[in-house]
């Protein structure tokens, strides 16, 4: 198999550390240059502390998220880009993570976040929880690469969509 057929799967979702994901949708996808362009949008539940919440209009109780990803299996490279669509008024996140294939078995993760936010009080808020959240966020990138017993075990390790 292909680099990118064994280290990077075309959906991330469903796996067992993303309950709060309601939906995924692919909006464009494309090869160019032999590069593999995929955009999706991800809509998760939004936990807002209550302390917080009257801040947040109702139209922005679900979190809508744009995901960005580059496949390049030449360079045997994945680049992916998540930032919030909803509530940059109050605070925006984007990150980016780099995955590289270095040897057979073994790939390089590269994570950078960017968190800003209209007061400190939301900033500390948002920092928090992303530090709460990076636990799952690759406990689940782990199952959907096949490399977590409890996820082998309930058959949930993922397929790449371009075998």
């Amino acid at each position: 198999k292909q680099w990118y057929q064994r280290r990077v799967r075309g959906l991330k979702y469903p796996n067992p550390f993303a309950k709060h994901v309601l939906s995924e949708d692919v909006v464009e996808r494309r090869i160019e240059d032999g590069k593999l362009y995929t955009v999706r949008f991800i809509v998760k539940k939004q936990r807002i502390p209550a302390s917080l919440a009257w801040m947040v209009p109702a139209k922005h109780k679900a979190c809508y998220v744009k995901e960005t990803s580059v496949i390049d299996p030449v360079n045997q490279e994945c680049t992916i880009t998540t930032e919030n669509l909803n509530c940059r008024f109050l605070s925006l996140v984007i990150e980016t993570l780099k995955y590289k294939g270095v040897r057979m078995c073994e790939t390089l993760m590269e994570r950078r976040t960017r968190i800003s936010a209209t007061m400190d009080r939301i900033r500390d808020y948002t920092y928090d929880r992303y530090q709460r959240n990076i636990i799952n966020t690759d406990k689940g990138m782990m199952c959907v690469l096949g490399l977590l017993d409890e996820c082998k075990r309930q058959g949930l390790t993922g397929q790449l969509a371009l075998d």
